[in-house]
């Protein structure tokens, strides 16, 4: 429009005009002058250090005040890394952590403006469950931070699998009945790792217990990533009994169809699945899951996948050869599968840091006696630490986990085949041994911790 038409618009619009271009300008300077606000913190399971924090601002800050005007108590080595408005916090590997943290938040932004500080509680540890041998079964059971043992299931006649939620929301868990026919329930779980008062920090609450296959299975298996989907595999004698199904956090069912010949492993970061296969490992991405004609990433040869180095995108694999000789390889993205280990003893667990940068390795010889030996290696195979666990052996059951808040090993060992097993933890880097007396169990395992908080 010209000048000239604009002045022959009636008086009343161009007052209406004036008056809405003075509003936007009034606007643009009261956003200008508005101090940045507390968008969103939420506890990050991707990570490479001990513990990581998200925090996400309503405008680009400056890391310099982030950095000096934050607090941590107690005061642990932490780093903050980001840009703009997204920042993470990592906790660098440090002394274990008897306690919820204090974090206390403030700095500005690149005009100068603060953010209004803020105080969290944050725990980063991850709650401790085990499957528990009583005189009537096996029960599923949580550690709560006073150290009682809380159930989480009924009593059974046996439990064969748990599997926490990566988002800490729940654990399923396979089970069997008195006839030996599988189930697959969940036990939802509310976490409470992140809270603005410190009394509201805890241990998960409980939630429903719920069943997941109605029908009995001759066999299941479940997995979990850490956006919280699970994968669900069950399968009866009929012929097209077999069921392979995910389930996303909100509940929503997507069935899926592949062959395979054996358990299937989500991704820790929810972008796809492994696939064992009769000719060697497969990499699916969930993006293309459904296109057959999808270019898929091979792994030939007999591998089992056995730990993920969530941080870092690496993961160890146990090999078998013809002649019957074992092998360990780390497995890092673009690159093939790197042997840190060979030899004839078996390998009965293995696991990584985040980082994949140091490994642990349980072998056990079997003659003339069975005899547990860990060692702890770095990225390239080399021994840098070794012990034996005699009088202990890892139980049949046991799988080894890494925590890295604690920077400790958790598993299950026995002192004989008869013997009551018993929960172990073992130093990350001294490979120092120590053994919990109570309660008598079949395996143990680690629900991350888990907890977001939006403010808009």
């Amino acid at each position: 429009m010209t000048r000239s038409g604009l002045w022959a618009l009636p008086r009343p619009l161009l007052l209406a005009l004036g008056g809405l271009t003075a509003l936007v300008l009034i606007q643009q300077q009261v956003l200008l002058r508005r101090p940045p606000r507390l968008q969103m913190l939420a506890i990050q399971p991707l990570r490479s250090g001990a513990g990581a924090l998200d925090v996400r601002f309503s405008r680009p800050m400056q890391r310099e005040t982030i950095a000096a005007e934050s607090r941590i108590k107690p005061e642990l080595s932490h780093a903050w890394f980001g840009a703009d408005n997204a920042w993470r916090l990592l906790l660098n590997r440090t002394d274990p952590i008897q306690s919820p943290l204090q974090l206390d938040l403030a700095g500005a932004d690149r005009r100068g403006l603060r953010v209004a500080p803020s105080r969290w509680f944050w725990d980063p540890r991850p709650t401790l469950l085990a499957v528990v041998q009583l005189k009537e079964g096996q029960q599923l059971q949580l550690q709560d931070r006073q150290g009682s043992w809380v159930p989480l299931s009924p009593v059974l006649p046996g439990i064969f699998q748990v599997e926490p939620f990566g988002d800490g929301r729940g654990v399923a868990f396979v089970s069997a009945d008195d006839n030996g026919d599988q189930f697959v329930d969940v036990r939802h779980l509310t976490p409470r790792s992140l809270a603005t008062d410190a009394d509201a920090v805890g241990s998960p609450l409980l939630g429903d217990l719920e069943r997941i296959t109605q029908q009995p299975q001759l066999f299941a298996h479940v997995s979990s990533n850490l956006r919280g989907d699970l994968l669900v595999q069950a399968g009866r004698l009929e012929p097209g009994s077999d069921q392979l199904w995910m389930r996303s956090p909100d509940g929503r069912r997507r069935d899926l169809s592949l062959k395979v010949a054996g358990p299937i492993r989500l991704l820790p970061d929810g972008t796809g699945l492994v696939v064992p296969g009769y000719d060697g490992l497969e990499l699916l991405s969930l993006q293309t899951l459904q296109d057959q004609a999808s270019e898929r990433q091979t792994l030939p040869g007999s591998r089992d996948l056995r730990a993920f180095c969530t941080g870092s995108g690496r993961a160890l694999l146990v090999r078998h050869w013809p002649d019957y000789r074992r092998s360990v390889e780390l497995v890092i993205p673009g690159l093939p599968p790197r042997q840190i280990w060979l030899g004839e003893q078996a390998v009965m667990g293995v696991a990584c840091d985040n980082g994949g940068e140091r490994l642990w390795v349980v072998l056990r010889d079997s003659l003339p006696k069975a005899v547990d030996t860990l060692l702890l290696l770095d990225r390239d195979g080399k021994v840098r630490k070794q012990r034996r666990l005699e009088p202990w052996l890892m139980a049949p059951d046991s799988l080894l986990r890494f925590d890295p808040v604690s920077d400790q090993l958790l598993l299950s060992v026995i002192s004989s085949r008869r013997a009551p097993g018993r929960i172990a933890w073992v130093d990350g880097s001294t490979l120092g041994l120590r053994i919990q007396a109570e309660p008598s169990v079949v395996s143990a395992t680690l629900l991350p911790a888990a907890g977001r908080i939006d403010r808009f």
